[in-house]
């Protein structure tokens, strides 16, 4: 009873925290601006990438090392979760694996 009333509390806490971070990511104020610093930069500095052109240069130079970033940080968090999740719902699991040896043995 206390397990599932456990299992139920992660599991609102999470749909809260999706929501939350879904509402958030709905209302970011997006600029598309040709006089902000990072567009200034690109078309002043695209050369140093020596792409062909300014979409080359944003697509494989700068946005490349974001997209890594963002790929790491992915594998990391679904690693961690996949490693709580087997902890929260499957706690006994070593004993039971353990307990099923012993039992092969005798």
């Amino acid at each position: 009873m206390k397990e599932n009333l456990h299992k139920r509390i992660l599991t609102v806490l999470l749909v809260v925290f999706i929501c939350a971070a879904l509402i958030e990511g709905l209302n970011l104020d997006h600029q598309n601006k040709a006089d902000s610093p990072p567009f200034r930069y690109y078309v002043e500095n695209h050369q140093e990438t020596g792409a062909d052109n300014l979409v080359e240069s944003v697509l494989l130079d700068y946005r490349a090392f974001d997209t890594f970033g963002e790929v790491m940080i992915l594998y990391v968090a679904i690693t961690g979760i996949l490693i709580l999740g087997k902890k929260i719902f499957h706690p006994n699991e070593k004993k039971e694996k353990e307990e099923s040896k012993e039992v092969k043995k005798t």
